[in-house]
């Protein structure tokens, strides 16, 4: 649980050059006359990150592993807690890449990922007010999906919002890419 709070804030610095770097030092244009697809840049970049992040939570996996050797440890539990650390991070990555094709300036890319994660995070307390949009604000919380992975809880509905915010994002991703490469 700790682990998703500490890269909430390392994932968009991980991100926040992908698309707005290559704005930023007019290269994009290049990335347009190469014989690939926007679909395939923006997957390229994606899986890219992705597979970094995965890599951290083989590396966060490590430590609860290493408590095997002086006592026990409910290996489901353990691997749902980290299955959920990994889409939670891919639907993180998803929401960075699209905020890095919005802008040229890295750090702006950076700022507003950070902001709109938070936002998704933090909606969890609104959906506790008590109020009429308590459903839909519990439904876009990334608190609320991710807790019961943690739980060891691995529920279709969380798994088909994380599925939802990535597909998202990296259609929104694509689109802008291809608005920018006939504009230009």
């Amino acid at each position: 649980g700790n682990a998703a709070t500490v890269l909430l804030l390392v994932v968009p610095l991980v991100t926040m050059r992908l698309v707005a770097e290559e704005r930023h030092s007019r290269t994009l244009s290049l990335l347009f006359t190469a014989p690939v697809s926007m679909s395939e840049i923006i997957l390229g970049k994606y899986l890219g990150v992705v597979l970094f992040l995965l890599t951290l939570v083989g590396l966060i996996a490590l430590m609860p592993l290493a408590l095997l050797l002086g006592g026990s440890l409910d290996p489901g539990k353990l691997g749902t807690g980290l299955f959920g650390l990994f889409v939670l991070l891919a639907g993180f990555a998803a929401v960075g890449l699209f905020m890095s094709t919005l802008t040229e300036q890295p750090v702006v890319a950076a700022v507003s990922t950070f902001g709109a994660l938070l936002g998704l995070w933090l909606v969890d307390w609104a959906a506790r007010s008590g109020g009429a949009a308590d459903a839909l604000l519990n439904y876009l919380s990334l608190l609320s999906h991710y807790e019961p992975l943690l739980r060891g809880l691995i529920r279709s509905q969380d798994l088909a919002y994380f599925a939802l915010l990535i597909a998202t994002f990296l259609i929104l991703s694509i689109r802008r890419l291809d608005a920018d490469r006939v504009r230009g």
